[in-house]
């Protein structure tokens, strides 16, 4: 079912698009229902689509000019990006990156004038939501592995591990171990600190179950042999103020942005003409009373 921003047709491109990065916000899922879940999403994109006609006709009105280097960088930054998969000319590409650049201008001016939050607020956001900050476990570990692929068979990686763990029980240094027999070779196979969940499961298994400073026989997993050491365990547990303090200002700092921008937007549609057009026997629609229809 067509619509129309002012006359333009919205492209089912921007719908699709649309649909597919709102889809990702996890409260999709509760809306039980299927059949409910994906009618209201589709109305959610096609408003956002006709949205982003909207804001772009705006943006290309603008008279006021682009810095004239930094498009040039852009778009060379973006035909060596795509190199021949491009679809466009150099004109072509020049005139999609000034619109890309004329449409961030309005967005961030439509959004100007939103305040950040007072200590106060941020202080008494934490105070009603200690109990959502948390920090998760943390290890530090290191690795040696042997991958299985196209490139390895299984046969030869799992010789090259057990070398490794006769040269670890030998008495070699892990790190020295790592950089002599690992495909991750570099910085002794050390993979820094990581949260719980980060990794593989049969590899964070492996590694929860030591404590600092021991290390697992060969274990396997999706990507082939390892041998693990566990330097560090740190507790997961609820999140101090000033560890979150940042956070929150950024949050609410968001919200007040996009507050002021969806108040701007609303604008911008009270005086346009958005229609969807049903069939060609029925006369055109408000677009925005046809998705608040169906998302009812």
């Amino acid at each position: 079912m067509p619509c129309f921003v002012n006359g333009q047709p919205v492209p089912d491109e921007f719908v699709r698009e649309a649909e597919h990065f709102i889809g990702r916000d996890p409260r999709w899922q509760t809306i039980a229902d299927e059949t409910e879940r994906a009618k209201r999403l589709r109305a959610a994109a096609q408003q956002a689509a006709a949205d982003r006609v909207l804001i772009e006709q705006a943006a290309a009105r603008d008279p006021r000019p682009i810095d004239a280097d930094a498009l040039a960088q852009e778009a060379a930054r973006q035909k060596a990006q795509w190199g021949s998969r491009s679809a466009f000319d150099d004109t072509r590409l020049r005139q999609l990156v000034e619109l890309q650049f004329r449409v961030h201008r309005l967005r961030e001016e439509m959004a100007d004038g939103a305040t950040g939050p007072t200590a106060e607020e941020i202080e008494a956001f934490y105070n009603a939501n200690r109990e959502n900050f948390r920090k998760p476990e943390m290890f530090h570990a290191a690795h040696i592995v042997k991958h299985v692929n196209e490139l390895q068979t299984e046969e030869q990686a799992a010789g090259a591990i057990k070398a490794a763990l006769a040269d670890l029980e030998r008495g070699d240094p892990f790190p020295e171990v790592a950089n002599r027999y690992s495909d991750c070779p570099g910085n002794g196979g050390d993979l820094g600190r990581f949260p719980a969940g980060r990794m593989v499961q049969e590899f964070e298994d492996a590694v929860r179950a030591l404590d600092p400073g021991q290390r697992t026989g060969v274990f396997t997993t999706s990507f082939g042999f390892h041998i693990a050491i566990l330097y560090a365990k740190i507790p997961g547990g609820p999140a101090t103020f000033e560890e979150v303090r940042a956070d929150v200002q950024r949050a609410f700092a968001f919200r007040n942005r996009e507050q002021i921008f969806l108040r701007a937007l609303a604008k911008m549609r009270a005086t346009a003409d958005i229609r969807w057009v049903p069939d060609a026997a029925a006369p055109p629609q408000d677009c925005e009373s046809q998705v608040a229809a169906t998302a009812r």
